[in-house]
C-alpha cells in the first residue's frame, strides 16, 4: 500500500529526530551540497539516504521523486524539507535568534559545543530537578540527541534542531518553554537571573529558609506542586515579588513533561539555599563556599542603579522622560542628587540607605529643582525605581541616571 505524502513526511520528520545528533550531521552536510534554488542531483540526493540512514520502501521513494524531483534530474531538497519540519513563525524565529545571540555573543558566526556545554541550563531540566539524573548526563543525552558530532554549530545547524523539535510541538507556549529552561530566553525579553537574584537577596538578608513553606503542599514529597501552591508558598515567606517575577520562576522550574506541567519546589530551594551553603558539601569539601553571596543586591554599589524591570511600553516611556530631564538640568546647570539632602536628616529619612518616600520624592522635584512633571509621570518614576517594594524612591539611582559623571 502507498501511502500519501504527508504520512511519509511525518515518516521522515520521526526518524530524522529519533537519530538526533546524526540527524543534524546530515541535514548540515547536505545542505552545503545544494545550489542556490536550495536543489541537489539525484545521485547526491541518494547519498544524503545512504548517510542519514533514513528507511524508506521503494514505493515511498517514488511518491518523493514524483512530488520532489525536476524531471528526474534534480531533487528538491529545500522544499522537501520544509514540508518535512515546516518552517518557524515570527514568534519561534524571535526565540530561536535570542538565543543564538546569547551563545554567540563575539558574532563570530559559530560556536563550539564547550560553549553549549556553559550556557546550557542544566538544573532547570526535568530529570535534574527530580534527581533522576546527574547534570553530566543530562548534557550528554542532549548532545547526542543535537550536536555531538559537529565541532562548530552555526545559526542554521542551531535553527535546524529546533525547526526538526518544534515540528512536534504545535503551541508557541510549549515551545517557548524549552528555551526557557534550556537558554533563559522568555518571549517578552525578561531576565529569569533577576528574579532569582532577588529572591536569593531577600532570603540571605532576612535569613529566610523558605524550604518549611513549601513542605505543606507536597505531603507525599513528589517534589511537585501546582502554579497556585508554588505562588501561595512565597506569599507565605513574605517575600516580595512582582508577577512577573513570580510566572518566570515558575516557568524556570516547570515540569514540561509532566501532564499537569506542576512546578518542581525543591529544585527552586536548592537553588536558593546556596546563598547559605552549598548542596552535599561533605562529599565534596574542596568546594569554595563564598562568606557572602555574590549577588548583585548585596554589592556596595547596588543602590546606583535601578534593579526594577518594567514593560516595554513603559520602559520607552521612562527613557523618553529621563531624557527630557536631563537635558533640562544640564541647561540649567543643576546637580540633582544635592536636592535630596534635606530628606536624608535623621528626623525626615526612612530610614533606608539611599530612599526618600513617594512625597518626598515629588516634593523635591517639584519645590526644589522646579520641574515640570505630570502626576503620571511620577508615577512612571517612583515605579521604576522602588527597588525594594515598599513605597520608598531610590534617588541615588535615579540621579545616576540624571547627573554627568564626575
Amino acid at each position: 500500500m502507498v501511502h500519501p505524502i504527508f504520512f511519509i513526511h511525518e515518516c521522515i520528520r520521526d526518524q530524522l529526530q529519533r537519530f538526533g545528533a546524526k540527524g543534524i550531521l546530515a541535514l548540515k552536510t547536505f545542505h552545503a551540497k545544494c545550489d542556490n534554488q536550495r536543489c541537489m542531483d539525484i545521485n547526491t540526493w541518494r547519498e544524503f539516504l545512504r548517510f542519514s540512514g533514513l528507511r524508506l520502501n521503494p514505493e515511498e521513494l517514488a511518491v518523493l521523486m514524483r512530488t520532489h524531483a525536476t524531471a528526474g534530474k534534480e531533487f528538491q531538497f529545500g522544499a522537501f524539507m520544509e514540508c518535512v519540519r515546516g518552517t518557524l513563525n515570527n514568534y519561534r524565529d524571535k526565540l530561536v535568534k535570542a538565543a543564538w545571540k546569547k551563545l554567540d555573543m563575539d558574532n563570530v558566526g559559530y560556536v563550539t559545543r564547550d560553549c553549549l556545554k556553559e550556557t546550557y541550563n542544566l538544573i532547570a531540566q526535568p530529570m535534574v530537578m527530580v534527581q533522576q539524573q546527574t547534570q553530566e548526563e543530562a548534557i550528554v543525552e542532549w548532545l547526542n540527541g543535537s550536536f555531538a558530532l559537529i565541532q562548530k554549530v552555526t545559526l542554521f545547524d542551531f535553527t535546524e534542531y529546533y525547526l526538526l523539535l518544534g515540528a512536534s510541538i504545535p503551541d508557541d507556549v510549549d515551545f517557548e518553554l524549552l528555551f526557557i529552561k534550556a537558554w533563559k530566553i522568555r518571549g517578552d525579553g525578561y531576565n529569569v537571573d533577576k528574579a532569582l537574584n532577588n529572591v536569593k537577596t531577600q532570603v540571605y538578608k532576612n535569613r529566610n529558609r523558605i524550604r518549611e513553606f513549601f513542605r505543606d503542599y507536597d505531603p507525599l514529597r513528589h517534589r511537585l506542586i501546582i502554579d497556585e501552591q508554588f505562588a501561595a508558598a512565597l506569599d507565605n515567606s513574605k517575600l516580595i515579588i512582582s508577577k512577573q517575577e513570580m510566572k518566570a520562576i515558575i516557568d524556570n522550574y516547570r515540569m514540561n513533561d509532566d501532564p499537569m506541567r506542576r512546578t518542581c519546589w525543591t529544585a527552586f530551594c536548592d537553588e536558593i539555599d546556596t546563598v547559605y551553603t552549598l548542596k552535599e558539601l561533605e562529599k565534596t569539601p574542596l568546594r569554595n563556599v563564598l562568606p557572602i553571596p555574590n549577588l548583585e543586591g548585596l554589592k556596595p554599589q547596588r543602590f546606583l542603579g535601578a534593579t526594577v524591570y518594567l514593560e516595554p511600553k513603559k520602559e520607552a516611556a521612562l527613557q523618553v522622560l529621563l531624557k527630557r530631564i536631563r537635558k533640562e538640568l544640564y541647561y540649567r546647570r543643576i546637580y540633582l542628587r544635592g536636592s535630596f539632602d534635606d530628606y536624608a536628616v535623621p528626623k525626615l529619612c526612612v530610614g533606608i540607605v539611599g530612599h526618600v518616600t513617594y512625597t518626598q520624592f515629588a516634593q523635591a522635584l517639584s519645590s526644589y529643582v522646579m520641574i515640570r512633571i505630570e502626576p503620571e509621570e511620577i508615577e512612571l518614576l517612583c515605579e521604576k525605581y522602588d527597588d525594594l517594594k515598599n513605597k520608598t524612591v531610590n534617588f541615588l539611582a535615579f540621579t545616576t541616571d540624571i547627573d554627568p559623571p564626575p
